[in-house]
C-alpha cells in the first residue's frame, strides 16, 4: 500500500481496496480462503505494477471495480479463517509475587483500563463512575467490586477509601481518565478555571489525598494540541498569540496540575496497535509515581510493529481485522445503515471509503460535505480484513464515521467491537446498542491496558524502596 502513498492518480486507499477487490473476487471464483485468495491478489498487482507500471494498475483497477460489483458477495461468507489463528488471548491472569496489588478506578468507563490491570494481577477495590452505562456493565461482569455512582466531586477521598477498605498510602495504583471537554479538540475551548475541569481536579485531589504508589492517566491525543482559549480561524496568522492560545497550552497546564501531587511523571502517546491490539488507535498515557518509592515511572515497550523489525527482530507484526474477528458467528448488536446511505455502501470495496465511489455518485453521496476541505477518511468507509481496525467510533452508522464490515453492508457489531477492544468473549453486554456503542467504542484497549499494568506491576512496584507511608 505504502509503494502508492504520494502517487496522484492512484492513492494508498486505491491500492488498498484494489487488493481487496482482487482478493474477494478470487474466493468466489476459485472458492479458496481469504488468506490464499489474498497471497494470489498481492502477485497479481505487483505483477502489474513492475512490469507494466503505476499506470496500468490504476487501469486494470477500473477493470477489477467493474467486475467486482458483478459478483456474488453473498458466495463470500464461510471462506475467510480456513488457517488464521486470531487474536492472542488476553483473559490470562499474570504472575503476582507477593499479594495482589490494589487498584482504586476513577472515570471507569467500560472497565478496559481496569480489565488489564485485573489480568496482570490487580486486584480492583473499588470503581467510580458517574455514567449508569458504565454501572450495568461493570455489575454484570463483575458484581463484586464496589460501585460509587455519581460525580467524583460528590465523593470524599475518605468516602473512597473506605468503599476500597483501604487507608492514605496504602493503594497501589489509581487510574482513571478525567473527561476533559475544556481541552476538546473542536469548538470553545476554556481554561481550568471552567467547571467542566473539575474532573481533572477531583482526580489530582484524590491522588494527593490518598497518596497511592502510583497513577494512571490516560487521555485523547487531541488534547496535545489542544489551546487553553480558542482562537477563531479568521484571526489566525493576523496577529500574535497570547500563550493560552498557542496549540498545547492546555496540556502544559495539565501537566502542571498532575505535578502539583508531588509525583514523579512520564508521559508518552501509546499506539494499541504496537501492544497486541487489532486496532490503531493512539492514547496519552501518564504514569506518575510516589517520590519516595525511589524508582522511576516507566511505559511498557511495544511489542508489535507495523514493520515486524526491532534490534533482534523480536516484534510481532501488527494484528488486522481477520484476526480479531476470527470465528465469531453472532453478529447480532448494531445499528443497520440508514437506507439513504446503504445505497452508496454497495459500491464501496473493502478497504475505501467515498473516494472510490464513480465520479457521479459522490455529489449526491456526500451532500454538503463534497466541496468541504480535509481528507474526510471517515465518510463511507468499509474497512479491510488485511490490515488494524482504525479506531473505533461511538457512531459506526454515520455517514462521516461509518465503520462498515468488510463483505457485509452493515456496521461493525457491538460484539466485533468487543473483541477489537480485547475484551474476554464471555464479556456480557447489557448496555442498548447505541450505548454499548459509546461505552465501548471509547475504552482503553485491554491488550494496552494490560502492558501498561505489567510495566507497573514490574517496572515499578517490584522495584520500589518505599518506607511506610507516613500520613
Amino acid at each position: 500500500m505504502e509503494r502508492f502513498n504520494g502517487q496522484p492518480s492512484f492513492s494508498m486507499g486505491d491500492a488498498r481496496a484494489y487488493v481487496s477487490m482482487l482478493a474477494d473476487i478470487a474466493v468466489v471464483e476459485r472458492g479458496v480462503d481469504y488468506v490464499s485468495a489474498l497471497a494470489t491478489a498481492l502477485e497479481h498487482a505487483e505483477g502489474i505494477r513492475r512490469s507494466r507500471g503505476y499506470t496500468a494498475v490504476a487501469e486494470d483497477y477500473r477493470l477489477v471495480y467493474k467486475k467486482w460489483l458483478e459478483i456474488d458477495r453473498g458466495r463470500l461468507k464461510g471462506h475467510l479463517l480456513q488457517r488464521v489463528k486470531g487474536v492472542e488471548e488476553v483473559s490470562r491472569r499474570g504472575e503476582v509475587i507477593g499479594g495482589e496489588p490494589t487498584v482504586i478506578s476513577l472515570f471507569t468507563g467500560a472497565y478496559g483500563l481496569d480489565l488489564g490491570f485485573e489480568l496482570a494481577g490487580f486486584k480492583v477495590m473499588v470503581a467510580l463512575d458517574i455514567s449508569e452505562e458504565s454501572y450495568k456493565n461493570l455489575k454484570a461482569n463483575r458484581p463484586k467490586i464496589p460501585f460509587l455512582l455519581g460525580d467524583i466531586k460528590g465523593f470524599t477521598t475518605s468516602e473512597i477509601l473506605k468503599e476500597a477498605g483501604l487507608k492514605p498510602g496504602e493503594v497501589d495504583v489509581i487510574t482513571g481518565g478525567p473527561p476533559c471537554q475544556p481541552f476538546s479538540p473542536a469548538g470553545k475551548r476554556q481554561s481550568l478555571g471552567d467547571p467542566r475541569a473539575a474532573p481533572l481536579k477531583d482526580f489530582v485531589r484524590v491522588i494527593m489525598e490518598a497518596r497511592p504508589k502510583v497513577f494512571v492517566m490516560e487521555e485523547v491525543p487531541g488534547i496535545l494540541s489542544a489551546r487553553i482559549k480558542h482562537v477563531p480561524i479568521k484571526e489566525r496568522g493576523k496577529r500574535p498569540l497570547l500563550p493560552e492560545e498557542e496549540p498545547g497550552s492546555a496540556w502544559r497546564v495539565v501537566l502542571e496540575e498532575l505535578k502539583k501531587t508531588g509525583y514523579v511523571i512520564a508521559w508518552k502517546v501509546l499506539n494499541a496497535a504496537d501492544y497486541g491490539t487489532p486496532q490503531e488507535r493512539e492514547r496519552v498515557i501518564v504514569v506518575g509515581v510516589r517520590p519516595d518509592l525511589g524508582v522511576q515511572p516507566r511505559l511498557p515497550k511495544p511489542t508489535y510493529s507495523r514493520r515486524p523489525l526491532g534490534l533482534f527482530g523480536n516484534l510481532r507484526p501488527w494484528l488486522t481485522l481477520l484476526e480479531a474477528l476470527t470465528g465469531i458467528e453472532d453478529h447480532i448488536g448494531f445499528i443497520p445503515l440508514p437506507p439513504k446511505y446503504a445505497k452508496f455502501v454497495k459500491c464501496i470495496p473493502p478497504g475505501g471509503n467515498w473516494r472510490q465511489l464513480p465520479d457521479e455518485l459522490k455529489p449526491e453521496a456526500m451532500g454538503g460535505a463534497y466541496m468541504a476541505s480535509g481528507g474526510r477518511m471517515g465518510f463511507y468507509r468499509r474497512l479491510t480484513w488485511f490490515e488494524p481496525s482504525p479506531t473505533l467510533v461511538t457512531s459506526p452508522a454515520m455517514k462521516a464515521t461509518m465503520m462498515v464490515h468488510p463483505w457485509e453492508d452493515r456496521p461493525l457489531s457491538v460484539k466485533e467491537y468487543l473483541k477489537i477492544q480485547g475484551f474476554p468473549d464471555d464479556w456480557k453486554v447489557v448496555n442498548s446498542v447505541q450505548d454499548a456503542y459509546r461505552l465501548f467504542g471509547e475504552a482503553v484497549p485491554v491488550p494496552l491496558a494490560k502492558a501498561i499494568a505489567i510495566a507497573v506491576r514490574d517496572e515499578i512496584l517490584a522495584r520500589c524502596e518505599a518506607r511506610p507511608y507516613a500520613n
